[in-house]
């Protein structure tokens, strides 16, 4: 699994404050060439995580990435995140 997926997993799974207002990640990416499945399964394991905390705490996750990453994680995000993408759970945050 991606180190960096891996770690935003395990750090939302150990959050025990009920007063989590939001969810911000920063600079997810960039993605070279093709996603493997480990990798792939890795982002799916964070859509669900996502979706949970959207259902338990109303949270609406925020995806901040820098320029001319964005066209690529558009791209990509349905297939990483397909139920957040799906119920139009996610916010892609472009700055400069």
């Amino acid at each position: 699994m991606n180190s960096g997926v891996q770690w935003i997993t395990t750090t939302l799974q150990t959050v025990k404050s009920k007063n989590l207002q939001h969810i911000t990640i920063n600079q997810i990416g960039p993605f070279p060439g093709t996603i493997g499945e480990e990798i792939h399964r890795g982002w799916k394991d964070l859509d669900q995580l996502l979706v949970r905390f959207w259902s338990s705490h109303s949270i609406r996750p925020q995806v901040v990435y820098m320029v001319g990453n964005g066209g690529e994680l558009r791209d990509l995000l349905p297939s990483l995140w397909p139920e957040l993408t799906r119920r139009g759970l996610v916010d892609l945050i472009e700055v400069s």
